[in-house]
């Protein structure tokens, strides 16, 4: 560590209402953390003032550690359980960190510790309390030490990764195929009951079709969550004007994906694309009446994360499908990008779609007019060849 550096550590440990969560830099007396350490002690502030890590009275930690409440403290009470168990804790785990050799014995003296540590009001029992703060704060240690996660770590988990505290995971559609169910029809009872039919898989979107969307405005989209919170959720917009406002009121309201049209003028996609990645949503350019998508996506600036190839439901029965330009939409955007296919899909078509490299396959009516919706949704999933693993397992040191 030179002068100028410090490291972060963060770790959560044990069960609601004593969890312990702690955040803490380490760095030396002479650098950033150092000023900050000595600023936070001579500068308190009324129910989150620092306090020095003692294992006991008359016994600070060596590296000196301030520990600073997360959670404001409004009585005794609460003084109680930040001055003795979690004072405690995290000062022992300093100190048994240096032990370890986690933190070298001869920096013992060079360096400082700021722990943020979190302790619920409702919390009442100390051995809990100690016990979690204990082994959060020497985990946040290691983990600094560690400079753990590295950014491949980062980059590989972060798609995976669901907060405790959201009670929902984000899919970001990176383990295709996926199945899209367009709900296309302008009535919410009907559209519930579809939702409540189809199966619980990783690997169904849902769609907030045009027509449903223009009756019921974009706010559907937030019921269709509160049905599905762990589902992603499209809201097909056909934007041709005005990109970044409708994508804007899209992701306000909790849309995943987000479409426009392919027929809009360039300036109005590039916008639309560039509002979605603002919002943290996907940006998906429809097709329907787009005479060459391969030439108008060369056009744009900034690509697409999908491209929607859509036959219109009017023409289905008289247009074949234009799927052999696939191979063409990712070399132009990316290997990254998804290609969704649209109009006309049903079960016996599904391995001739996958076969072309679409990723994603648009049903419709054939899973919400079939008189059974779970076996319909069921059907195109096995034949799909998709399994019941869990696309979110994710990978930690702890």
């Amino acid at each position: 560590m030179t002068e100028e550096d410090f490291l972060v550590g963060e770790a959560l440990v044990g069960e609601e209402p004593e969890v312990a969560h702690i955040d803490l830099i380490v760095g030396r007396k002479s650098g950033p953390v150092g000023t900050a350490f000595a600023n936070s002690f001579a500068q308190p502030r009324a129910g989150h003032t620092p306090i020095l890590g003692v294992i006991r009275p008359n016994l600070p930690a060596k590296p000196a550690t301030l520990i600073v409440p997360k959670v404001t403290i409004r009585n005794l009470e609460d003084a109680e359980k930040m001055f003795g168990p979690a004072q405690s804790a995290v000062a022992k785990a300093v100190a048994d960190a240096v032990e370890e050799g986690i933190i070298p014995r001869d920096k013992a003296e060079e360096l400082v510790v700021i722990a943020s540590v979190f302790i619920h009001p409702r919390g009442r029992d100390y051995q809990r309390i100690y016990r979690y703060n204990y082994a959060a704060a020497k985990l946040a240690l290691r983990r600094a030490m560690q400079r753990f996660p590295c950014i491949d770590k980062v980059l590989e988990e972060k798609d995976k990764s669901m907060h405790a505290m959201i009670g929902f995971r984000i899919n970001n559609l990176k383990h295709p195929p996926y199945l899209e169910v367009a709900l296309d029809i302008p009535d919410w009872r009907r559209v519930e009951g579809i939702i409540r039919a189809l199966p619980r898989s990783d690997a169904i979107i849902i769609e907030a079709g045009t027509p449903l969307i223009k009756r019921y405005g974009v706010e559907v989209v937030q019921k269709i969550h509160q049905l599905r919170p762990e589902t992603v959720v499209v809201a097909d917009l056909k934007t041709l004007d005005t990109g970044n406002l409708e994508a804007r009121m899209a992701g306000d309201a909790t849309a995943d994906v987000i479409g426009f049209s392919g027929l809009a003028p360039l300036k109005t996609m590039e916008k639309f694309i560039e509002e979605c990645r603002k919002v943290g949503a996907l940006s998906l350019m429809d097709t329907l009446n787009v005479p060459d998508p391969v030439a108008v996506l060369k056009k744009l600036k900034v690509k697409p994360d999908i491209v929607e190839l859509h036959r219109a439901i009017d023409v289905e029965q008289t247009q074949e499908s234009e799927w052999g330009s696939i191979a063409e939409i990712k070399r132009i955007c990316g290997e990254k990008t998804l290609v969704a296919v649209a109009g006309g899909i049903r079960v016996e078509r599904v391995k001739e779609a996958l076969a072309s490299g679409a990723d994603i396959l648009v049903v419709g009516r054939a899973i919400t007019a079939a008189k059974d919706v779970t076996g319909a949704a069921r059907a195109f999933l096995k034949e799909m060849g998709v399994t019941e693993v869990d696309q979110f397992r994710i990978m930690t040191d702890f």
